[in-house]
């Protein structure tokens, strides 16, 4: 019995587990000794990357943060030490408005001179202005830039008053529809002066001054006037040189007289440059052409937009104190140095404007050449065109 009990299984201590067809591990055979240990690297450990001509394993390896990670050949080691950054979408607008912000602190620090001396040149001009002369002003509606604006341009033939008006020029600023439009009345024209009857609108500045002068000019033709400026014989060519001069085509061939010695001045046809004294001469040349005065308002006008695309140029900036000691002595304006600046934007960004001329009949009254008006529909015609109505 005794001998039966002993051949029974005895019952163990502990328990044992089977996983059903378990696969062994390399690791697994190493460990149990039916496979040689594998060789130790020198990088890796026993979990190295396998030497050349060895087969790639199914795992990374990783290095430490201060390993050389430049070495080549080696899986899942980036390229540098650090990680790159991507640049955004947004970095770009950004960066943009960094370096215009820069940019605008740097040309306002380099201008700022040049704007004080401008700015104390145009104060000294708007004193130029009397009383009588703002009143004849019409109040802008609101800011020029956003607005629009009038003005009326006097040309005198001497350096000071008394003196004639031998150009009289509207300009409307149009910023709606990005235009400068330019109205001439001939200087002969034949109107109705307060005081002294009829008599040319030229003779107005010599009567009144630009107080006068305005009155006429707002009842001859019915537009609201908001500002004025009146330049003196030697204002223009000292702008012009200010400037560097007027790069103009010259239609056709004309020959003037000029100085004491009444020398021939010929301006042949095609590209000129004029300097302050050729353009002078240019502008006011009259008597080579049958119809004089009309001929000589459309030259003015094609010098004067020739000369507004030259002072709006980014350049002439740093031209502010010459521009201001030179030109702004010989005008008269109500202009401040804001608003001028606001024309000088609206320019700018103006396309080409309509340039027209108030023609009348050429005739001969009281023993003097002078231009009658126009019919009244012709005038309104051209007015409203002014105006873009």
């Amino acid at each position: 019995m005794a001998r039966q009990d002993d051949d029974k299984p005895r019952a163990k201590p502990y328990k044992t587990y089977r996983g059903g067809r378990t696969r062994r591990t390399s690791l697994d055979e190493e460990l149990a000794g039916a496979r040689p240990t594998r060789a130790q690297t020198p990088t890796g450990g026993a979990h190295g990357p396998a030497p050349a001509g060895g087969r790639s394993k199914a795992y990374r390896t990783y290095r430490p943060a201060d390993a050389d990670a430049s070495a080549p050949g080696t899986p899942g080691v980036r390229s540098g030490s650090r990680r790159r950054r991507r640049l955004r979408w947004w970095h770009a607008p950004v960066l943009l408005v960094l370096v215009l912000l820069i940019a605008g602190v740097a040309l306002a620090v380099i201008a700022w001179p040049g704007y004080h001396k401008f700015d104390r040149a145009v104060d000294k001009a708007n004193a130029r202005v009397d009383r009588k002369t703002r009143a004849q002003l019409s109040a802008d509606d609101g800011w020029i830039w956003r607005r629009g604006t009038t003005i009326a341009l006097f040309g005198l033939d001497a350096a000071g008053l008394p003196a004639h008006s031998d150009t009289v020029l509207l300009m409307r600023f149009d910023p709606g529809a990005r235009r400068v439009n330019q109205l001439s009345i001939p200087r002969d024209t034949l109107i109705d002066i307060e005081g002294y009857g009829q008599q040319k609108l030229t003779q107005a500045m010599w009567y009144g001054g630009p107080a006068l002068a305005l009155k006429c000019l707002r009842d001859y033709t019915g537009i609201p006037i908001n500002h004025v400026m009146v330049v003196g014989f030697q204002g223009f060519p000292r702008l012009v040189n200010s400037v560097g001069g007027i790069d103009m085509y010259v239609p056709q061939t004309v020959t003037t007289t000029a100085g004491s010695n009444q020398r021939l001045v010929t301006f042949e046809r095609g590209m000129h440059h004029f300097d302050g004294k050729e353009a002078m001469l240019y502008v006011r040349i009259r008597k080579a052409y049958t119809n004089g005065d009309f001929t000589r308002a459309r030259r003015q006008q094609a010098f004067v937009e020739a000369l507004q695309k030259k002072i709006v140029q980014p350049h002439n900036i740093t031209r502010l104190p010459e521009i201001g000691k030179r030109f702004m002595s010989g005008v008269s304006t109500d202009l401040t140095t804001a608003q001028l600046l606001e024309l000088a934007f609206l320019k700018w960004r103006a396309g080409t404007g309509s340039k027209q001329v108030l023609k009348g009949e050429l005739g001969w009254y009281e023993g003097q050449a002078v231009v009658f008006p126009p019919s009244e529909e012709a005038r309104q015609k051209a007015i409203s065109r002014f105006l873009g109505e």
